[in-house]
Protein backbone atom coordinates (compact mmCIF):
# COMPACT_ATOMS: atom_id res chain seq x y z
CA UNK A 1 0.00 0.00 0.00
CA UNK A 2 1.33 3.37 -0.90
CA UNK A 3 1.33 6.44 1.70
CA UNK A 4 -1.47 7.81 -0.30
CA UNK A 5 -3.62 4.59 -0.41
CA UNK A 6 -2.61 4.72 3.17
CA UNK A 7 -4.17 7.85 3.93
CA UNK A 8 -7.12 7.44 1.98
CA UNK A 9 -8.43 4.18 4.49
CA UNK A 10 -7.03 5.79 7.69
CA UNK A 11 -9.74 4.99 10.25
CA UNK A 12 -10.43 7.61 12.27
CA UNK A 13 -9.59 5.68 15.55
CA UNK A 14 -6.14 5.94 14.22
CA UNK A 15 -5.54 9.73 13.73
CA UNK A 16 -3.00 10.37 16.43
CA UNK A 17 -4.22 13.62 18.74
CA UNK A 18 -1.76 15.69 20.01
CA UNK A 19 -1.15 18.58 22.25
CA UNK A 20 1.89 21.03 22.25
CA UNK A 21 2.78 22.78 25.29
CA UNK A 22 4.83 25.94 25.05
CA UNK A 23 4.04 27.85 21.82
CA UNK A 24 6.92 29.49 21.25
CA UNK A 25 9.03 29.19 18.51
CA UNK A 26 10.22 25.44 18.43
CA UNK A 27 6.07 24.97 19.68
CA UNK A 28 5.42 26.56 16.20
CA UNK A 29 7.50 24.17 14.09
CA UNK A 30 5.97 21.23 15.78
CA UNK A 31 2.92 22.29 15.07
CA UNK A 32 3.88 23.33 10.90
CA UNK A 33 5.39 19.73 10.98
CA UNK A 34 2.66 17.88 12.12
CA UNK A 35 0.44 19.00 9.37
CA UNK A 36 2.30 16.98 6.79
CA UNK A 37 2.56 13.70 8.95
CA UNK A 38 -0.50 11.41 8.10
CA UNK A 39 -3.16 10.13 10.55
CA UNK A 40 -1.48 12.89 12.92
CA UNK A 41 -3.47 16.23 13.85
CA UNK A 42 -2.87 18.86 16.41
CA UNK A 43 -5.92 19.14 18.64
CA UNK A 44 -4.82 21.77 21.56
CA UNK A 45 -1.53 24.44 22.34
CA UNK A 46 -1.35 25.24 26.26
CA UNK A 47 0.94 28.11 26.95
CA UNK A 48 1.19 30.66 29.80
CA UNK A 49 1.20 33.58 27.26
CA UNK A 50 -2.04 33.76 26.63
CA UNK A 51 -1.54 35.92 23.47
CA UNK A 52 0.96 33.12 22.29
CA UNK A 53 -1.59 30.75 22.96
CA UNK A 54 -4.49 32.16 21.29
CA UNK A 55 -2.65 33.00 18.41
CA UNK A 56 -1.43 29.28 18.01
CA UNK A 57 -4.44 28.01 18.11
CA UNK A 58 -6.10 30.78 15.44
CA UNK A 59 -3.10 29.66 12.96
CA UNK A 60 -3.68 25.66 13.54
CA UNK A 61 -6.42 25.30 13.90
CA UNK A 62 -6.24 23.50 17.76
CA UNK A 63 -8.38 23.95 21.02
CA UNK A 64 -6.56 26.67 23.36
CA UNK A 65 -6.10 25.48 27.02
CA UNK A 66 -5.07 28.00 29.86
CA UNK A 67 -3.47 25.18 31.78
CA UNK A 68 -1.32 22.50 31.80
CA UNK A 69 -3.97 20.84 33.91
CA UNK A 70 -6.87 22.05 31.33
CA UNK A 71 -4.53 20.27 28.38
CA UNK A 72 -3.96 17.00 29.75
CA UNK A 73 -7.79 16.71 31.49
CA UNK A 74 -9.05 16.71 27.97
CA UNK A 75 -10.13 13.73 26.39
CA UNK A 76 -9.30 14.54 22.69
CA UNK A 77 -4.90 14.41 23.28
CA UNK A 78 -3.34 11.18 22.74
CA UNK A 79 0.41 13.00 22.65
CA UNK A 80 1.49 16.11 24.80
CA UNK A 81 4.13 17.36 22.44
CA UNK A 82 6.44 19.30 25.49
CA UNK A 83 8.26 22.44 24.05
CA UNK A 84 8.95 24.65 26.77
CA UNK A 85 12.47 25.19 28.37
CA UNK A 86 14.50 22.12 29.69
CA UNK A 87 13.94 23.30 33.39
CA UNK A 88 10.47 22.58 32.66
CA UNK A 89 10.66 19.23 31.29
CA UNK A 90 10.87 16.68 33.87
CA UNK A 91 7.59 17.97 35.89
CA UNK A 92 6.05 18.04 32.71
CA UNK A 93 6.67 14.82 31.45
CA UNK A 94 5.87 12.98 34.89
CA UNK A 95 2.16 15.05 34.69
CA UNK A 96 1.19 14.17 31.23
CA UNK A 97 2.20 10.39 32.48
CA UNK A 98 -0.06 9.98 35.31
CA UNK A 99 -2.88 11.69 32.83
CA UNK A 100 -2.06 8.60 31.18
CA UNK A 101 -0.94 10.81 27.83
CA UNK A 102 1.79 9.70 25.57
CA UNK A 103 4.85 12.55 25.96
CA UNK A 104 7.75 13.78 23.01
CA UNK A 105 9.61 15.90 24.78
CA UNK A 106 12.56 18.42 23.05
CA UNK A 107 16.07 18.23 24.30
CA UNK A 108 17.37 18.09 26.44
CA UNK A 109 15.15 15.11 28.57
CA UNK A 110 16.03 16.84 31.52
CA UNK A 111 19.13 18.97 33.38
CA UNK A 112 20.74 15.92 35.33
CA UNK A 113 20.53 12.06 34.94
CA UNK A 114 18.44 11.77 38.68
CA UNK A 115 15.73 13.82 36.58
CA UNK A 116 16.52 11.76 33.16
CA UNK A 117 15.64 8.59 35.32
CA UNK A 118 12.33 9.79 37.46
CA UNK A 119 10.54 11.00 33.85
CA UNK A 120 11.63 7.21 32.22
CA UNK A 121 10.51 5.93 35.24
CA UNK A 122 7.20 7.69 35.11
CA UNK A 123 6.54 6.76 31.61
CA UNK A 124 7.00 3.04 32.54
CA UNK A 125 5.12 2.92 35.23
CA UNK A 126 1.95 4.45 32.97
CA UNK A 127 3.04 2.24 29.92
CA UNK A 128 3.15 5.37 28.21
CA UNK A 129 5.56 5.90 25.55
CA UNK A 130 7.96 8.25 26.25
CA UNK A 131 10.31 10.03 23.16
CA UNK A 132 12.39 12.96 22.87
CA UNK A 133 13.73 15.37 20.13
CA UNK A 134 16.41 14.97 19.20
CA UNK A 135 15.93 15.40 15.17
CA UNK A 136 19.35 15.32 13.94
CA UNK A 137 18.56 11.43 14.11
CA UNK A 138 15.74 12.33 11.30
CA UNK A 139 18.11 12.93 8.24
CA UNK A 140 18.80 10.83 5.34
CA UNK A 141 22.32 11.47 5.64
CA UNK A 142 22.52 10.23 9.67
CA UNK A 143 19.93 7.65 8.85
CA UNK A 144 22.02 6.52 6.08
CA UNK A 145 25.70 6.30 8.12
CA UNK A 146 23.76 4.29 10.84
CA UNK A 147 22.34 2.05 8.67
CA UNK A 148 25.92 1.58 7.19
CA UNK A 149 27.13 0.87 10.77
CA UNK A 150 24.72 -1.46 11.78
CA UNK A 151 25.50 -3.50 8.75
CA UNK A 152 29.51 -3.67 9.39
CA UNK A 153 30.37 -2.03 6.79
CA UNK A 154 33.08 0.00 8.58
CA UNK A 155 33.86 -2.84 10.37
CA UNK A 156 34.17 -2.94 13.96
CA UNK A 157 33.71 0.93 14.81
CA UNK A 158 37.08 1.48 16.57
CA UNK A 159 37.19 4.96 17.47
CA UNK A 160 34.78 8.64 16.73
CA UNK A 161 35.43 11.96 16.97
CA UNK A 162 33.06 14.92 17.12
CA UNK A 163 33.55 18.46 16.84
CA UNK A 164 30.54 20.65 17.68
CA UNK A 165 30.75 24.63 17.45
CA UNK A 166 27.77 26.47 17.59
CA UNK A 167 29.06 30.24 17.63
CA UNK A 168 26.20 33.02 20.37
CA UNK A 169 27.30 36.42 20.75
CA UNK A 170 27.06 37.67 23.47
CA UNK A 171 23.57 40.14 22.34
CA UNK A 172 21.96 36.04 22.25
CA UNK A 173 23.00 34.80 24.79
CA UNK A 174 21.49 38.09 26.75
CA UNK A 175 18.67 37.56 24.70
CA UNK A 176 17.98 34.22 25.65
CA UNK A 177 19.68 34.34 29.40
CA UNK A 178 18.67 30.48 29.76
CA UNK A 179 21.24 29.74 27.36
CA UNK A 180 23.93 30.69 29.23
CA UNK A 181 22.46 29.51 33.13
CA UNK A 182 23.37 25.74 34.18
CA UNK A 183 20.53 26.05 36.45
CA UNK A 184 17.85 26.61 33.23
CA UNK A 185 19.38 24.06 31.03
CA UNK A 186 22.19 26.30 29.29
CA UNK A 187 25.66 25.65 28.78
CA UNK A 188 27.31 24.06 25.78
CA UNK A 189 26.65 20.51 26.82
CA UNK A 190 22.92 20.31 27.73
CA UNK A 191 22.06 23.19 24.93
CA UNK A 192 24.28 22.24 22.18
CA UNK A 193 26.51 19.29 22.33
CA UNK A 194 23.76 17.00 23.64
CA UNK A 195 22.81 17.03 19.87
CA UNK A 196 26.77 15.52 18.60
CA UNK A 197 26.63 13.51 21.71
CA UNK A 198 23.61 11.52 21.17
CA UNK A 199 24.76 11.14 17.55
CA UNK A 200 27.62 9.30 19.07
CA UNK A 201 25.15 7.30 21.01
CA UNK A 202 23.55 5.95 17.93
CA UNK A 203 26.13 5.09 15.83
CA UNK A 204 28.53 3.39 18.73
CA UNK A 205 26.16 2.33 21.82
CA UNK A 206 25.95 2.71 25.08
CA UNK A 207 28.30 4.30 27.09
CA UNK A 208 30.95 2.87 29.37
CA UNK A 209 33.02 5.56 30.89
CA UNK A 210 33.74 9.24 30.16
CA UNK A 211 36.52 11.28 31.26
CA UNK A 212 36.38 15.11 30.54
CA UNK A 213 36.48 18.87 31.19
CA UNK A 214 34.62 21.50 31.29
CA UNK A 215 35.54 25.24 31.01
CA UNK A 216 34.64 28.83 30.79
CA UNK A 217 36.77 31.01 28.72
CA UNK A 218 35.22 33.48 26.29
CA UNK A 219 32.11 34.49 28.17
CA UNK A 220 30.79 35.80 31.22
CA UNK A 221 28.26 32.96 32.06
CA UNK A 222 26.82 30.85 34.91
CA UNK A 223 27.47 27.66 32.66
CA UNK A 224 30.36 26.03 30.57
CA UNK A 225 30.77 27.74 27.39
CA UNK A 226 33.68 24.87 26.12
CA UNK A 227 33.91 21.13 26.81
CA UNK A 228 36.21 18.28 25.70
CA UNK A 229 35.66 14.64 26.71
CA UNK A 230 37.26 10.90 26.15
CA UNK A 231 33.83 8.35 26.08
CA UNK A 232 34.35 4.79 26.04
CA UNK A 233 31.47 2.29 24.76
CA UNK A 234 30.24 -0.99 25.45
CA UNK A 235 31.56 -2.65 21.76
CA UNK A 236 34.77 -1.01 23.00
CA UNK A 237 34.96 1.85 20.62
CA UNK A 238 35.98 5.03 21.82
CA UNK A 239 35.49 8.99 21.16
CA UNK A 240 36.43 12.08 21.53
CA UNK A 241 34.05 15.07 21.92
CA UNK A 242 34.57 18.40 21.39
CA UNK A 243 32.38 21.26 21.84
CA UNK A 244 32.20 25.54 22.08
CA UNK A 245 29.77 28.30 21.95
CA UNK A 246 32.60 30.58 21.79
CA UNK A 247 34.63 29.72 19.06
CA UNK A 248 33.74 32.35 16.35
CA UNK A 249 33.08 30.39 13.16
CA UNK A 250 30.96 31.05 10.17
CA UNK A 251 28.95 28.39 9.85
CA UNK A 252 27.82 26.32 13.16
CA UNK A 253 28.73 22.64 12.66
CA UNK A 254 28.61 19.46 14.32
CA UNK A 255 31.10 17.02 12.39
CA UNK A 256 31.45 13.12 13.71
CA UNK A 257 33.91 10.67 12.24
CA UNK A 258 33.58 7.17 12.95
CA UNK A 259 36.40 4.69 11.95
CA UNK A 260 36.43 1.20 12.23
CA UNK A 261 38.27 -1.85 10.82
CA UNK A 262 37.60 -1.45 7.57
CA UNK A 263 36.67 2.19 6.77
CA UNK A 264 35.93 5.22 7.71
CA UNK A 265 32.61 7.77 6.98
CA UNK A 266 33.02 11.75 7.61
CA UNK A 267 29.15 13.34 8.34
CA UNK A 268 28.63 17.03 8.96
CA UNK A 269 25.31 18.60 9.81
CA UNK A 270 25.70 22.12 8.74
CA UNK A 271 23.49 25.11 9.64
CA UNK A 272 21.66 23.15 11.81
CA UNK A 273 19.74 21.37 10.04
CA UNK A 274 21.60 20.05 6.80
CA UNK A 275 23.02 16.48 6.90
CA UNK A 276 25.66 15.74 5.03
CA UNK A 277 27.71 13.05 4.34
CA UNK A 278 30.84 14.33 3.22
CA UNK A 279 34.10 11.81 3.27
CA UNK A 280 33.38 8.05 3.29
CA UNK A 281 35.85 5.56 2.38
CA UNK A 282 35.37 1.43 2.29
CA UNK A 283 37.56 -1.85 2.53
CA UNK A 284 36.12 -5.23 1.08
CA UNK A 285 38.17 -6.93 4.39
CA UNK A 286 39.75 -5.73 7.14
CA UNK A 287 43.21 -6.61 5.95
CA UNK A 288 43.02 -4.34 2.75
CA UNK A 289 43.49 -1.06 2.07
CA UNK A 290 39.87 1.00 2.51
CA UNK A 291 39.35 2.98 -1.12
CA UNK A 292 37.55 6.57 -1.03
CA UNK A 293 34.20 6.53 -2.57
CA UNK A 294 33.26 9.55 -5.26
CA UNK A 295 30.55 11.85 -4.20
CA UNK A 296 27.95 9.89 -6.55
CA UNK A 297 28.08 7.02 -4.82
CA UNK A 298 28.09 8.47 -1.38
CA UNK A 299 25.37 10.29 -2.51
CA UNK A 300 23.35 6.95 -4.01
CA UNK A 301 23.86 5.31 -0.45
CA UNK A 302 21.98 8.22 1.06
CA UNK A 303 19.19 8.22 -1.26
CA UNK A 304 18.62 4.51 -0.83
CA UNK A 305 17.81 5.45 3.11
CA UNK A 306 15.19 8.47 2.26
CA UNK A 307 17.15 10.52 0.54
CA UNK A 308 15.07 10.81 -2.85
CA UNK A 309 13.88 14.58 -2.06
CA UNK A 310 17.71 15.35 -2.44
CA UNK A 311 17.20 14.98 -6.43
CA UNK A 312 15.00 18.15 -6.36
CA UNK A 313 11.77 19.61 -6.85
CA UNK A 314 10.24 18.18 -10.06
CA UNK A 315 8.37 21.23 -10.99
CA UNK A 316 11.18 22.50 -13.85
CA UNK A 317 11.18 26.37 -12.61
CA UNK A 318 12.04 25.14 -9.36
CA UNK A 319 14.76 22.42 -10.31
CA UNK A 320 15.73 25.06 -12.54
CA UNK A 321 16.30 27.39 -9.74
CA UNK A 322 17.73 24.68 -7.21
CA UNK A 323 20.38 24.01 -9.61
CA UNK A 324 21.24 28.23 -9.33
CA UNK A 325 21.43 28.22 -5.91
CA UNK A 326 23.21 25.16 -5.48
CA UNK A 327 23.17 23.08 -2.12
CA UNK A 328 25.23 25.03 0.66
CA UNK A 329 22.82 27.15 2.88
CA UNK A 330 25.82 29.35 3.60
CA UNK A 331 26.66 31.34 7.08
CA UNK A 332 22.87 33.00 7.67
CA UNK A 333 20.81 30.43 6.58
CA UNK A 334 17.62 31.48 8.09
CA UNK A 335 18.72 35.10 7.55
CA UNK A 336 20.22 35.64 4.07
CA UNK A 337 17.91 35.69 0.93
CA UNK A 338 19.78 32.66 -1.15
CA UNK A 339 20.13 30.46 2.17
CA UNK A 340 16.44 30.75 2.76
CA UNK A 341 15.63 29.81 -1.18
CA UNK A 342 17.45 26.67 -0.50
CA UNK A 343 15.84 25.55 2.60
CA UNK A 344 12.17 26.73 0.75
CA UNK A 345 13.51 24.22 -2.67
CA UNK A 346 14.34 21.47 0.07
CA UNK A 347 10.96 21.95 1.76
CA UNK A 348 9.53 21.60 -1.47
CA UNK A 349 10.80 18.64 -2.69
CA UNK A 350 10.46 16.49 0.89
CA UNK A 351 6.83 17.32 0.33
CA UNK A 352 6.75 15.98 -3.32
CA UNK A 353 8.40 12.65 -2.51
CA UNK A 354 6.75 12.71 0.93
CA UNK A 355 10.04 11.95 3.06
CA UNK A 356 10.25 13.16 6.27
CA UNK A 357 13.28 15.13 8.06
CA UNK A 358 14.01 16.17 11.20
CA UNK A 359 11.61 17.34 13.62
CA UNK A 360 8.75 15.89 11.07
CA UNK A 361 10.30 12.31 11.16
CA UNK A 362 10.40 12.52 15.13
CA UNK A 363 6.73 13.40 14.93
CA UNK A 364 6.08 10.84 12.61
CA UNK A 365 7.64 7.90 14.90
CA UNK A 366 6.38 8.97 17.94
CA UNK A 367 2.69 9.05 15.75
CA UNK A 368 3.28 5.49 14.65
CA UNK A 369 4.45 4.37 18.15
CA UNK A 370 1.41 5.14 19.89
CA UNK A 371 -0.53 3.29 16.89
CA UNK A 372 1.65 0.39 18.02
CA UNK A 373 3.65 0.53 15.15
CA UNK A 374 7.04 0.43 16.97
CA UNK A 375 8.97 2.66 19.33
CA UNK A 376 9.95 6.51 19.15
CA UNK A 377 12.62 7.17 17.00
CA UNK A 378 14.33 8.18 20.11
CA UNK A 379 13.11 6.62 23.42
CA UNK A 380 13.51 8.40 26.87
CA UNK A 381 15.92 5.49 27.70
CA UNK A 382 18.15 6.02 24.79
CA UNK A 383 18.13 10.03 25.42
CA UNK A 384 19.37 9.02 29.02
CA UNK A 385 22.53 7.87 27.81
CA UNK A 386 23.10 11.14 26.69
CA UNK A 387 22.40 13.02 29.89
CA UNK A 388 24.51 10.70 31.84
CA UNK A 389 27.29 11.33 29.43
CA UNK A 390 26.89 14.71 30.26
CA UNK A 391 26.43 14.36 33.77
CA UNK A 392 29.64 11.97 33.82
CA UNK A 393 31.66 14.69 31.70
CA UNK A 394 30.85 17.74 34.61
CA UNK A 395 31.64 14.89 37.62
CA UNK A 396 35.11 14.06 36.07
CA UNK A 397 35.69 17.67 35.89
CA UNK A 398 35.02 18.15 39.48
CA UNK A 399 37.99 15.43 40.19
CA UNK A 400 40.33 16.69 37.91
CA UNK A 401 39.30 14.90 34.84
CA UNK A 402 39.23 11.19 36.45
CA UNK A 403 37.72 8.94 34.93
CA UNK A 404 34.50 7.96 35.30
CA UNK A 405 32.77 4.73 35.11
CA UNK A 406 28.91 4.45 33.86
CA UNK A 407 26.60 1.59 34.75
CA UNK A 408 25.38 0.08 31.27
CA UNK A 409 21.40 -0.13 30.97
CA UNK A 410 21.86 -2.87 27.75
CA UNK A 411 20.43 0.12 25.56
CA UNK A 412 20.33 1.92 22.57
Amino acid sequence: MTMDERDETMETADVVRFGIIGCGGIGKWHARCLVSIPGATLSGVADTDQSARDRAARTFGAEASDSVDAMLGADGIDVVSICTPPASHVALVTAAAAAGKHVLVEKPLALDLSEADRAVAACASRNVHLGVVHQQRGRSATRALHRLILDGELGKPLMAAAIHTWFRTDSQLEADLRRGDAKTGGGVLLDQAVHAIDLLVWFLGAPRWVSGSTAMLARHTLAEDTAVATIGFDGGAVATLAASTSVNACRDDIAVEVAGTRGLCRLEVRDYDHAEIVRLELANSDDRRARALPAGEIESLVQRFGGQWRRGPRAWPWRGLARFVGRERGSQPFRDPRAVLRRKIDRIAQSETRELQGHAAILHSMADAVRGRGLPLVSGAEARHSIAIIDAIQRSHRVGGERVELVSTGTP
